[in-house]
């Protein structure tokens, strides 16, 4: 799995097509959070429960150190050539959101293609990445930035 997470003034999206057969049936609406952190995820082949698990753990671990209980979970393809089907692809997304529950969450529909406008606020843990596996989580960050 591969997450890119920004903490945001705001973000505000719109589903504008479904991008592939099964994607989740939703009535398109515009939607505007403020204050959160966008959790922006490629699930990839072999990710399942267990990496959807890590990976909330370390999302929960960020949004702690930067004192913000609101996360967005953004389904994004772009981050991966490895992609999960999308069955797989989803459950994993749902098992993320059951699994921060505790938290503020929302999930952006499975399988859209969405327009989106981004407020990402300029602090040094604003922008992470950050790739996940079962054998463990790797900070994604290139060096230069975290000079």
């Amino acid at each position: 799995m591969r997450i890119l997470q920004l903490h945001c003034n705001s973000i505000e999206y719109t589903p504008t097509k479904k991008e592939i057969k099964s994607a989740e049936e939703i009535t398109p609406e515009t939607k505007k959070i403020e204050e959160v952190v966008v959790a922006f995820i490629s699930v990839e082949e072999d990710d399942d429960k267990t990496v959807a698990q890590k990976a909330i753990v370390e999302i929960k671990e960020s949004l702690s150190k930067i004192g913000c209980k609101k996360l967005l979970l953004y389904p994004y393809a772009h981050l991966s050539s490895k992609l999960a089907s999308p069955n797989n692809a989803l459950s994993v997304l749902k098992e993320m959101e059951s699994s921060a529950s505790d938290l503020e969450v929302t999930r952006a529909p499975f399988g859209w293609t969405k327009s989106y406008k981004v407020d990402v606020k300029g602090h040094p843990l604003a922008e992470n990445s950050k790739v996940i596996s079962k054998e463990g989580v790797k900070d994604d960050t290139s060096e230069a930035v975290k000079s």
